[in-house]
């Protein structure tokens, strides 16, 4: 079978093996790295901490925390919820359906992993106050095929801005989100 290839060929295929291997697992470091850098800040919080950091960062530090509780292989907080605060899972659900929708459309991120964050960020949109984003998501989840549902999601997010209205959440409820 191997007759017909020389022994240079066989080394570069080896070669091409072993430098793909190589970059495979340096990428997989890099983003584990980047996920650490991320979280290590926020991986204890306190109502002191919370209090001072600015709104663009309360959320994000909170999202960062459940992150740091993960399994950094494999992190994914959706198996955490059973565990966690009524406020923090709606904050977290709704971090996480706004940071998608900033850089996908509707249909493709519910065919994701993040997909399953669309009826808990529902309630976490109604929790904070961002009534017309609550309806506007489960509306558009049910079709999300609806261009003009998409849309309104997208303009009620932009009307809403629910994040600061976790923002505000967060600060009215530190103990909630601080670690014990």
């Amino acid at each position: 079978m191997f007759e017909n290839f020389g022994v240079g060929t066989l080394l570069m295929i080896g070669l091409a093996i072993v430098i793909g291997l190589y970059l495979y697992r340096l990428d997989k470091k890099e983003k584990s790295d980047s996920l650490v850098a991320l979280c290590e800040p926020y991986k204890r919080l306190s109502t002191e901490m919370l209090s001072s950091l600015s709104d663009a960062d309360i959320v994000r530090a909170v999202a960062a925390n459940l992150l740091a509780k993960t399994d950094r292989r494999h992190p994914d907080v959706y198996h955490l919820f059973p565990m966690l605060s009524h406020g923090r899972m709606a904050v977290y659900s709704v971090w996480v359906i706004c940071q998608e929708l900033a850089v996908t459309d509707l249909p493709t991120l519910l065919t994701t992993p993040s997909g399953r964050f669309v009826e808990p960020a529902a309630d976490g949109f109604a929790l904070v106050g961002a009534e017309a984003c609550a309806a506007a998501l489960l509306a558009a989840a049910q079709t999300p095929e609806d261009e003009a549902r998409s849309v309104a999601l997208s303009t009620a997010i932009a009307d809403e801005q629910p994040l600061i209205l976790c923002a505000a959440y967060i600060r009215e409820h530190l103990s909630e989100f601080a670690d014990a």
